[in-house]
């Protein structure tokens, strides 16, 4: 009850939610509360956990966006790899078990089926996302189902890989009802690089550059008499100023680029998405670890981060030591590998431990750097103390870092 009693207090609005229904119904300045409080127990879970942080962070208004406007899980959302859903986590009623992210039988890093209604598909690998759309998109034209909706979250690093571009042919060929939704952060774990990349980063640097495609737009369809020569000119202005072409070649209606941490924005396109029955791609731009200065500012090393210190953004020094109890054959294979150590059979030699002629003796401290098996299940390799003895049980060992 005491830990039920701390969220509510900590998250008030996202603890008040048993799922994401509740979000057709809030205004935008609740949406945005919203939001803080999702950041907010973010850093504070993976500062303590561990996790994909920077990702995560560049998602939180596209999370409440769609939720606010689709009706999961009869609507399907779709994101690519997984590893950027943390805030749907938080959205489908999985906040009080949000501390155990990552934990032995705690929440999933990624999206995974069993954990969720929600979580229309698990994956962990990227450029996915959009062939798993179609299909579903075809499974429901197919059945007549053609009020329910389906959106695929990928990344810009992620639509680089080729089965991206398999799914996205497929769609413009079947003209497949779906909305894939590209979260352009120019970023994968590192920097984009290539032409892809290059192409997305011509609107991205000077947002400039598409209000005036916008303008011109608006301009070429208001000249009397133009018809197709118009339509002809303003497909030629796009070229010249976003890379939409490259995906109306596609099939695909373009839409973008948007202020992917502006929820309203968001909402808005997606609204007009409703009625389309033909493949859409909505481009949005955000950033990596919005909204957290160190993830900002470093957004390759707080991609995939180890706990830290929530106020610096630092790698947290190991703490407490962790106590592995292991089985009764798990304790066998590493005694083997400790005595082959001893007497220099394995691959790897045991340090000495310091001021101390003995190896692994009862009670003393001993290293196995990088030892296969449990040791590496400790950390890589560590400072095993207490050892029970060679050929004794081995019962317990604690392991530093």
């Amino acid at each position: 009850m005491t830990g039920v009693t701390d969220l509510s207090a900590r998250y008030p609005i996202l603890a008040s939610l048993d799922g994401p229904a509740p979000l057709h119904d809030m205004d935008d300045a609740a949406l945005a509360a919203l939001a803080q409080e999702m950041r907010q127990a973010i850093i504070a879970t993976v500062s303590t956990t561990g996790g994909h942080l920077g990702s995560s962070l560049g998602t939180i208004e596209l999370s409440i966006a769609l939720h606010a406007e689709l009706n999961s899980p009869r609507d399907r959302i779709l994101w690519d790899v997984g590893h950027q859903a943390y805030g749907h986590k938080l959205l489908t009623g999985r906040l009080g078990e949000f501390g155990t992210l990552r934990q032995h039988d705690g929440l999933s890093g990624f999206l995974r089926r069993a954990e969720s209604e929600h979580d229309i598909m698990g994956a962990g690998h990227a450029s996915t996302s959009i062939s798993y759309a179609v299909g579903l998109a075809e499974a429901m034209r197919i059945t007549g189902r053609r009020d329910r909706r389906v959106v695929a979250v990928i990344g810009d690093g992620a639509m680089t890989g080729g089965m991206a571009y398999e799914g996205l042919n497929q769609a413009g060929h079947l003209q497949s009802p779906l909305t894939v939704v590209l979260n352009d952060n120019g970023m994968s774990i590192s920097e984009n690089v290539g032409a892809l990349a290059g192409l997305l980063q011509r609107a991205r640097l000077d947002p400039t550059l598409t209000k005036v495609r916008g303008e011109l737009d608006k301009g070429l369809r208001k000249v009397p008499g133009l018809g197709s020569l118009g339509d002809s000119l303003s497909n030629a202005t796009k070229a010249l100023f976003v890379p939409g072409q490259l995906f109306e070649a596609l099939g695909f209606a373009y839409l973008g680029p948007i202020d992917g941490h502006d929820i309203h924005a968001v909402r808005g396109a997606l609204q007009r998405t409703t009625d389309l029955q033909r493949p859409v791609l909505l481009h949005l731009h955000t950033q990596k670890g919005h909204g957290y200065a160190p993830a900002e500012s470093d957004r390759e090393a707080m991609h995939g981060s180890g706990p830290f210190s929530v106020d610096s953004g630092r790698a947290a020094r190991p703490s407490a030591r962790v106590v592995l109890r292991v089985d009764f054959h798990r304790r066998r294979a590493l005694c083997r590998v400790l005595h082959r150590a001893r007497r220099g059979r394995g691959r790897r030699r045991l340090h000495r431990p310091a001021a101390s002629g003995a190896l692994c003796r009862p009670g003393r401290d001993f290293r196995v750097p990088g030892t296969p098996g449990m040791a590496a299940r400790g950390g890589h390799g560590g400072r095993f103390r207490r050892c029970g003895g060679h050929r004794s049980a081995c019962r317990r060992f604690r392991v530093d870092g």
